[in-house]
């Protein structure tokens, strides 16, 4: 909770800084069309990381899991070329949602069932899933959208819609895509009896097992939502460019992994949540959203993101030591 505070007190100065700077910063056009919009396909993946990270994983496949999702749906929008754009899309959809459900129960069956370390078997995974993109584009060739679904497709990501009726104010499809799945989230994992057996299996495994908690099956079933909102994000990247290549989104599971942490969410499990997630999300978005507006070079781009990282979560490392040293006295 100090951890969670410290962000959003963090991310306030921030935002006045920054308002102080720039005249536009909280214009609707800034923060809905640049920040909340690119926010919102790594928010969507991060839910399923909340979920896997409060069970005690982790999961550092996911960008290519995203990849494979990616070249399956543009894959299969080639072969229902000629077919009526709505099935298409949706077939599309299926398949994409199907792919990244099954390749995050192979996550989940290698953890929680053969007992592999979270670690190794997402870091196999996030080179074999690569290397099935690369296969899959015949060496790394970008795969398009067929010409005849390209508008429609599109419409996925630069899609609007009205609050209200009021043209001024549109939102974009990814932010609403978001919301259903952060709501979603939110309602099985704190709202049902999985998600605390979530917190339970995060918490003490070993006891959740001896209360009679199917402590494997809890564990495998958070990686294979994990894998479902990668497919669901990789629709969204697919109507963003229309395209889809083997060696996109490296690096993806790292920013997903530090919005997760910098919002609370212990490795260890057993804590956090998804309103957490959504505080370290907002955090490393703004400031992703300012670093070349304040003239940061890209060079020190990736200093400055760590550098936070770091300090947010020192911060709340050394807040709990001396309140255990405190009660020890």
């Amino acid at each position: 909770m100090i951890q969670a505070l410290s962000v959003v007190g963090l991310l306030a100065a921030i935002c006045i800084v920054a308002s102080v700077r720039s005249a536009t910063f909280f214009s609707w056009q800034n923060l809905v069309y640049n920040v909340l919009t690119n926010a919102a396909y790594l928010g969507i993946i991060a839910c399923g990381m909340t979920l896997v990270m409060v069970a005690g994983g982790f999961d550092l496949s996911v960008g290519s899991t995203t990849t494979v999702c990616s070249v399956a749906a543009v894959l299969t929008l080639q072969a229902m070329a000629g077919q009526p754009v709505w099935l298409a899309i949706a077939v599309a959809v299926a398949v994409t949602t199907a792919t990244g459900v099954m390749l995050g129960a192979v996550n989940g069956a290698s953890v929680a069932y053969v007992g592999v370390n979270p670690f190794v078997t997402t870091l196999s995974t996030m080179l074999i899933f690569r290397g099935i993109a690369l296969i899959l584009t015949h060496g790394g060739q970008t795969v398009s959208v067929p010409l005849a679904f390209k508008s429609v497709v599109g419409r996925i990501y630069w899609g609007k819609v009205s609050l209200f009726g009021v043209a001024e104010y549109q939102v974009t499809i990814p932010i609403l895509i978001f919301v259903g799945v952060f709501a979603v989230s939110l309602y099985l994992l704190h709202l049902t009896r999985f998600g605390h057996y979530v917190y339970a299996v995060g918490g003490n495994e070993n006891a959740s097992w001896l209360a009679g908690i199917n402590t494997s099956l809890v564990k495998s079933a958070t990686y294979a939502i994990c894998g479902l909102t990668c497919a669901l994000a990789a629709v969204i990247y697919t109507g963003m460019s229309n395209t889809a290549q083997a060696s996109s989104y490296g690096g993806l599971e790292l920013v997903v992994i530090a919005s997760v942490i910098v919002g609370g969410t212990p490795l260890g499990g057993g804590g956090g949540g998804l309103f957490f997630t959504l505080i370290g999300l907002l955090l490393l978005s703004v400031i992703e959203n300012l670093l070349p507006q304040f003239g940061v070079q890209e060079e020190y781009r990736n200093i400055v993101r760590g550098l936070i990282i770091l300090i947010v979560v020192a911060v709340d490392v050394l807040v709990r030591g001396s309140g255990k040293k405190a009660r020890r006295t």
